[in-house]
């Protein structure tokens, strides 16, 4: 079965049974199914190898993400072959591995992918495989950049690293054969048919000042933003089955009612959800997070 390939702050493994126990009723045949902000692909993995969906839609605005899951899709066996030759050159002294690290991590950098399409699939195998080494060595095992779209997490220090997952990736390439894969905003998204169900992931909005973990892509996500696409979930709520995810302010703030009062027309569930990725291993743990449903 084909599980994420990236490690992606807020993945939503650990909350399937959560986001399964409210799905709606399943049509005749699955459902056609969208997800804007796919990220790691965790539901989305799930939902296709269960037989829930009848067609797939995924997308994001992180162009350095979608070239990962395209080129999975058409060119596993590049990207597997690139990972293995990393592999052959990881070194074995931990001292040596960390400056093979930073030697990587500057290869990455030194040409940003701002469009899909400027990548041959070489290019793209070669790229794609980078990002998954990195994402798999550096510190929490995480995706971030900084406002110049440069990934700047640092080394992790792992004593035994797995970033050449061939069955996984195998699994991931046929989970992905027949998925329509864009980069694009989710104001983008297409509506057609019956039975759709749309799953919004967005980046959360921070609890703290200090928790806000920008930034997945080089664009932030504030609470205009949060409110454009509130406005965007209400205007296709009527064309569609809608789930949304997101932070609980009251976690912090019990008097803040951002959220509730965002979505009173909709239905606001509370979750209890476990937080994995803070570099005080101590702050990890359950938390409570909103999931909103139109039905």
């Amino acid at each position: 079965m084909a599980s994420p390939f990236l490690k992606w702050a807020g993945g939503k493994g650990r909350l399937i049974p959560e986001l399964l126990s409210r799905m709606p009723d399943k049509p005749n045949g699955g459902f056609r199914y969208i997800e804007p902000f796919i990220g790691g692909g965790a539901f989305f993995f799930y939902l296709e190898e269960n037989g829930w969906l009848k067609s797939s839609k995924i997308s994001d605005i992180n162009p350095e993400l979608i070239l990962c899951y395209k080129t999975i899709k058409l060119h596993v066996k590049m990207v597997i072959s690139e990972l293995e030759m990393i592999a052959k050159n990881f070194p074995k002294r931990a001292a040596t591995r960390e400056r093979f690290f930073y030697k990587m991590r500057e290869r990455w950098n030194r040409k940003l992918c701002t469009n899909i399409d400027d990548f041959n699939p070489k290019m793209a195998s070669k790229r794609v495989a980078l990002t998954i080494f990195l994402n798999k060595t550096c510190f929490n095992g995480l995706f971030r950049v900084n406002s110049k779209g440069q990934f700047n997490v640092p080394y992790g220090h792992y004593k035994n690293p797995n970033f050449v997952d061939i069955d996984n990736l195998n699994e991931v390439s046929k989970a992905l054969q027949g998925v329509e894969i864009t980069c694009k905003p989710y104001q983008e998204i297409e509506l057609d048919g019956e039975g759709i169900f749309v799953y919004f992931d967005p980046p959360y909005r921070p609890l703290t000042t200090s928790s806000s973990f920008t930034s997945y892509s080089k664009s932030g996500f504030n609470d205009s933003n949060q409110i454009e696409l509130a406005e965007f979930v209400q205007s296709i709520s009527s064309q569609a089955k809608v789930m949304l995810s997101n932070s609980d302010p009251k976690n912090t703030d019990a008097m803040d009612d951002f959220f509730d009062m965002l979505y009173s027309k909709f239905t606001i569930h509370r979750i209890q959800a476990p937080r994995s990725i803070n570099s005080d291993g101590e702050k990890r743990g359950k938390i409570s997070e909103i999931l909103v449903t139109n039905y």
